[in-house]
C-alpha cells in the first residue's frame, strides 16, 4: 500500500471513530500533494458534513464529482448536503443523475423520497418510498417514511396499516437502543395518523409507548402534546410542547440566544425580556396575546415578528419595542418564544387570555378599503379557503373552493381575505364572483381592514381565521375532521375566541356536505354584523 493509500485509509478510520479534526488534517495534507487518492476529497467533504461546515462540504463534494463522475454516492452525498444548506430542488437533481448511475439502489430512492417529501410532492415522495421498499422489503426507514407520507396526503388509515405491518418486522423487545429509537419513532408517527382519525386517545397510548421505549427521544413527547391539548390537558401538554426544540424535524430551529429562556420563574420587574414569533402568522396572532401579561410583570418588552404582522402588531398593547424579524435587536435580559408563553403562566383552558379585540385595524386602511370596496348593499363575507401550502396538514385544512359551492347563493357579496389563490381555485373564483386583491393585500394591516368592513368572515384553520378572532370581529371557521388542537374536541366555540363560531366535517374530506350546514345557517340569518363603527 502506498504512503497516500495509507494515509487515506488512517483518515477514514480516523472518520468512522469519531476524530473529525484528526481525518481533516490528515486530508487537507492529501489533498495537497500532486496526485492524491480519488476519494480524498470525498471523503472531506464526509466529514466537514458531520461537524455541520456544509458550505466547506459542498466545495469538496463538488470537487468529487468532478473527479468520480460515474460514483452515484458522491451524488448521494451533495443530496444530503444540498439539503441541508436548504437547496432541496438541487439536492433532487443530484439524487436523479445518482439514480441514472444505479436505478437499483434502495438508499437512493429512500433519499429521493425524503426529499420530495421537503418539497411538498407527497404523491410523487410515495412512489419513491414504495420503489424502495419493493426493493427492500424489510427497509424500515422507508416502511415508516411511507406511513408519514400517507397520513400528509390524508389517508392515515393507509398509513396505520403500514405502521402494524413495520411493527410486525420489528424485533421485540428491541434488541439495542438504536432500535428501541426507531420503535419509538414508528409509534410517534402512528399516534400521528391515529390523531387524524380523531382517535386521540388510542394516539396519546401510541406517544407513551414511544415514550416508555426511548424515554429521552423528542418525537413521542412532541407528538403527545397536540394530542393531550386537543383533549384538554394543558397541564401536561405545555410541558410536551417544549420537546419541539429537540426535535430535528421541528421546521423551526431554537434561536442561539446567549440570554436564558424565561418560563415563568424569575422576575421581570426592571428587566427587558425579547418576545419572538417562531412558527405560522396564525400562531403569532393568536398567542402575541400574552404580550400584555409579560408587560404587566415589570418589564422592558421587545416583540419581534415577521414583517407582514409587524404594523398590524403596532395596535398591540404591551410592546416597548416593536421590531420585524431580520433586523438588528436590542440589548434584553431574557428571551421566550411566543408558543412557551401558556406555559410560562401555567395557561389551563378556563384561565385562557379570550379578552378580545386586541388587535385592531388601522383608521387610515379603513378609509383606504371602504374606498376600494365600494357602497356596501348586501350582506358581504369573507371568505378564506386555503392557508398556508408548505404545511404539512394543508392537505386537509385547506378547501379546494369548487368544494364550498352551497356556500354561494342569494345575494352575498364574497370577498377572499387570503391573499393568494392557488391555481386549482382560478376557475372557481371567476365563477363564483369572489372578489380577490392579490396584490392589494400587502400586509396584515390591510387584512385587518378588509376583515373589519365584512359582517362576518368565513374561514378555514389559518391566518384569516385567528386574525379575525383577535379582532373580536365574527367568524365562523370551517375544520377538518380532525381539527387541530387549539379548537379541542366536539366544540362549536373556541375558548381563544370569544367572537368565534365552529363548524366541523361530520366525515373526513367532505367540505361540501360542512358548506351546506354553513349554507343553511346563512339562510337563517345565523351571520351577526360587526360594531356599526367598523361596518361600510
Amino acid at each position: 500500500m502506498s504512503r497516500p493509500d495509507a494515509q487515506l485509509q488512517a483518515a477514514n478510520l480516523a472518520f468512522q471513530a469519531g476524530r473529525l479534526a484528526e481525518a481533516e488534517r490528515t486530508l487537507r495534507r492529501l489533498l495537497r500533494i500532486d496526485s492524491p487518492p480519488s476519494q480524498a476529497a470525498h471523503l472531506l467533504g464526509l466529514v466537514l458534513h458531520a461537524q455541520g461546515r456544509e458550505a466547506q462540504a459542498l466545495t469538496f463534494l463538488d470537487r468529487a464529482r468532478r473527479e468520480s463522475p460515474d460514483d452515484s454516492q458522491v451524488e448521494n452525498n451533495r443530496a444530503t448536503v444540498l439539503n441541508a444548506l436548504g437547496r432541496p430542488d438541487e439536492a433532487l437533481a443530484a439524487l436523479d443523475r445518482a439514480l441514472l448511475l444505479r436505478a437499483d439502489d434502495p438508499g437512493l430512492h429512500y433519499n429521493r423520497g425524503n426529499t420530495l417529501l421537503s418539497l411538498g410532492d407527497n404523491d410523487a415522495a410515495l412512489a419513491a418510498f414504495d420503489r424502495a421498499i419493493a426493493l427492500r422489503p424489510d427497509f424500515a426507514q422507508a416502511w415508516q417514511n411511507r406511513g408519514v407520507t400517507l397520513t400528509r396526503l390524508g389517508r392515515p388509515v393507509e398509513a396505520l396499516e403500514t405502521y402494524d405491518r413495520l411493527i410486525a418486522l420489528m424485533p421485540h423487545p428491541p434488541p439495542d437502543a438504536a432500535t428501541a429509537d426507531l420503535l419509538a419513532e414508528i409509534w410517534a408517527n402512528k399516534a400521528w395518523a391515529l390523531d387524524r382519525l380523531n382517535r386521540r386517545h388510542d394516539a396519546l397510548a401510541a406517544c407513551d409507548r414511544g415514550i416508555a421505549l426511548a424515554p429521552d427521544l423528542p418525537l413521542p413527547h412532541w407528538n403527545a402534546a397536540p394530542t393531550l391539548l386537543a383533549i384538554g390537558d394543558y397541564e401536561r401538554g405545555w410541558q410536551e410542547w417544549e420537546w419541539r426544540w429537540r426535535d430535528p424535524s421541528f421546521r423551526v430551529r431554537r434561536r442561539a440566544f446567549a440570554e436564558p429562556l424565561w418560563l415563568g420563574h424569575e422576575t421581570l420587574q426592571g428587566r427587558r425580556i425579547l418576545l419572538h414569533a417562531e412558527q405560522g402568522f396564525g400562531d403569532t396572532l393568536q398567542f402575541c396575546r400574552y404580550v400584555p401579561m409579560v408587560k404587566a410583570r415589570g418589564a422592558s418588552v421587545t416583540l419581534e415578528v415577521p414583517a407582514p404582522l409587524e404594523p398590524l402588531m403596532r395596535t398591540l398593547e404591551g410592546p416597548d419595542v416593536l421590531i420585524a424579524a431580520g433586523r438588528a435587536l436590542p440589548s434584553f435580559d431574557y428571551q421566550t418564544p411566543l408558543m412557551s408563553l401558556p406555559l410560562a403562566f401555567g395557561t389551563r383552558i378556563e384561565t385562557i387570555p379570550a379578552r378580545v379585540p386586541y388587535l385592531a385595524a388601522d383608521p387610515a386602511r379603513l378609509a383606504l378599503w371602504r374606498e376600494r370596496l365600494g357602497e356596501k348593499c348586501r350582506l358581504r363575507i369573507g371568505l378564506a379557503w386555503s392557508g398556508n401550502p408548505g404545511l404539512a396538514s394543508d392537505g386537509v385544512r385547506s378547501a379546494p373552493l369548487a368544494d364550498l359551492a352551497p356556500l354561494f347563493y342569494g345575494d352575498i357579496d364574497y370577498v377572499a381575505v387570503q391573499k393568494d389563490v392557488r391555481a386549482r381555485d382560478r376557475d372557481a373564483v371567476e365563477r363564483f364572483g369572489i372578489r380577490v386583491f392579490t396584490d392589494e393585500l400587502r400586509d396584515f394591516a390591510d387584512t385587518a381592514a378588509l376583515i373589519a368592513l365584512t359582517d362576518l368572515v368565513i374561514s378555514v384553520d389559518s391566518g384569516p381565521a385567528h386574525l379575525a378572532g383577535a379582532l373580536g370581529h365574527p367568524v365562523w371557521l370551517l375544520l377538518y375532521w380532525a381539527a387541530e388542537w387549539r379548537w379541542l374536541e366536539a366544540r362549536e366555540d373556541s375558548p381563544w375566541y370569544p367572537s368565534a363560531r365552529l363548524f366541523r366535517q361530520r366525515r373526513p374530506g367532505d367540505w361540501t356536505e360542512l358548506a351546506a350546514r354553513v349554507g343553511a345557517c346563512l339562510g337563517q340569518g345565523g351571520a351577526e354584523r360587526p360594531p356599526a363603527e367598523q361596518g361600510a
